[in-house]
């Protein structure tokens, strides 16, 4: 297949209506993805991850108001908008689990506790491929093995409350990849484990990635992940894409205040120091009824006064295929129609 894009999110938005007033969970959200490729989605907890990717999945709340365009190339070629298919209807329910898999961040809360390991997985490959059950059977036993739990056919046979935390992880990827999906969808996928099972988690899903050629999307607060996993990022903030470029660039020469903030506030092995881990004052706001200006403006230490507080910074390209949305640089404030007050003051009001 000659076409190489996967899935695009064009200025996708999930707004909940709430007594307190209108949470925008996703605020305009746009990337895309390639085949066999690897994107992130980071930013800390409240960010909007896993609302962007319920909402992709259609399994947001119903009564989520939606907008905005998510377009996946199905295997056959057809190009679908996901935005547009009943959430109950057929169409998602061959694409949701099958076309795109999802990896929750805790098992144990995926599986149903009444039936076995083994059953769930059949069930699930039957839904989605044209197969017996003597078949999907054997279809689970071998996916089990691939993703290296041992005696895959004595796990195929016991409840998930029989296996430790890594095994469950384990057995939850063999479901996910058990239909052969082209994207798989990971939301914090290591957050449970102990470092050396989130290592060999981690190692899993390269190595199937390469065998099955599909690609992921990785969820996480977790930059170590994103450095050894992903070839793109997207940075969120307060339902919003405010940086985004490939994996290099982002360590070796971040753009955005917040993305800076949350970079240096990683340990570094081996730094000879005493002086204490840097941290991102204040915490993010509930995205209720917000008003306008940069979403980090209360956050920033270099916030321009007069125009980040004003008005939302769009996410344009600052340096060859680098995004940002932050009125640092010329191209936003220009893109955004505006120009730097005079005697800029830096820091929030």
């Amino acid at each position: 297949m000659t076409n190489k894009l996967l899935l695009e999110v064009e200025n996708l938005k999930t707004q909940l209506p709430l007594d307190e007033g209108l949470l925008k969970a996703v605020d305009g959200v746009s990337f895309s993805i390639n085949r066999g490729e690897t994107m992130g989605l980071v930013g800390e907890s409240g960010c909007g991850k896993s609302m962007t990717v319920q909402t992709i999945m259609r399994i947001a709340p119903n009564f989520a108001e939606i907008s905005g365009r998510v377009s996946f190339t199905r295997p056959s070629g057809d190009v679908v908008d996901l935005t547009k298919l009943d959430p109950y209807g057929s169409e998602i329910r061959s694409i949701r689990g099958g076309e795109i898999a999802m990896i929750f961040q805790e098992p144990m809360t995926s599986f149903s506790p009444l039936h076995t390991i083994g059953n769930q997985i059949v069930e699930a490959i039957r839904l989605h491929r044209s197969v017996d059950k003597k078949q999907a059977r054997e279809i689970a036993i071998d996916m089990l093995d691939r993703v290296g739990l041992s005696n895959p056919r004595q796990r195929f046979g016991e409840y998930p409350h029989l296996l430790s935390g890594g095994m469950r992880q384990r057995a939850m990827i063999a479901m996910a990849l058990s239909c052969e999906p082209s994207l798989l969808i990971a939301d914090e996928p290591t957050t449970a484990l102990d470092v050396t099972v989130q290592a060999q988690v981690l190692k899993l899903m390269r190595d199937l990635q390469a065998e099955f050629g599909m690609s992921i999307l990785y969820i996480t607060h977790d930059l170590g992940v994103i450095a050894r996993t992903v070839d793109y990022v997207a940075v969120m903030y307060l339902g919003q894409v405010v940086e985004y470029t490939d994996v290099d660039s982002l360590f070796h020469n971040p753009k955005h205040p917040y993305t800076k903030a949350l970079l240096k506030s990683i340990p570094k092995i081996g730094r000879k120091t005493r002086n204490r881990l840097e941290s991102i004052q204040g915490s993010v706001p509930v995205p209720i009824n917000r008003p306008p200006g940069c979403g980090f403006f209360p956050r920033c230490p270099v916030a321009i006064k007069g125009l980040c507080d004003r008005v939302d910074p769009p996410l344009v390209q600052v340096d060859g295929e680098h995004d940002a949305a932050c009125f640092l640089y010329p191209e936003v404030v220009a893109a955004a129609g505006e120009t730097t007050p005079e005697g800029i003051q830096h820091g929030p009001a």
